[in-house]
């Protein structure tokens, strides 16, 4: 049940950072730890695509992929995380063809952002 904040107001904030966050991160883990474990597969893949340096590439999205993940799971700079993640999203929606994951993990990520200004704005 959603807690009401002193304003009266739902607060979004509280209740739907850890759904996004861990949804975020569940949609990098997988694809980010494979990058690694598949990598001849996933050079080929990026290859097919007709990615720059695919070679270079694949450990390069993985390792932004496993960081991403881990920093959503930890909540520690998630709004880093999630901005790490659009770039990523946008590049497999474009050039692999949106899917309901990478399109999923691009809109949460961008609604994290905006659900997370107020911890950046703190920070500065």
């Amino acid at each position: 049940m959603a807690r009401e904040s002193e304003d009266g107001d739902i607060d979004l904030r509280r209740n739907l950072r850890p759904v996004l966050r861990i949804g975020i991160a569940a949609l990098l883990l997988v694809p980010g730890a494979s990058k690694f474990i598949t990598y001849g597969t996933s050079v080929r893949f990026f290859e097919s695509l007709g990615l720059p340096a695919p070679a270079v590439l694949v450990p390069v999205v993985g390792s932004f992929e496993l960081v991403a993940a881990g920093l959503l799971l930890l909540d520690r700079f998630s709004w880093l995380a999630a901005l790490l993640t659009i770039p990523i999203m946008t590049v497999a929606a474009i050039t692999a063809g949106p899917t309901w994951q990478n399109l999923g993990a691009l809109a949460a990520a961008v609604v994290l952002v905006g659900l997370d200004t107020q911890e950046v704005t703190e920070l500065v």
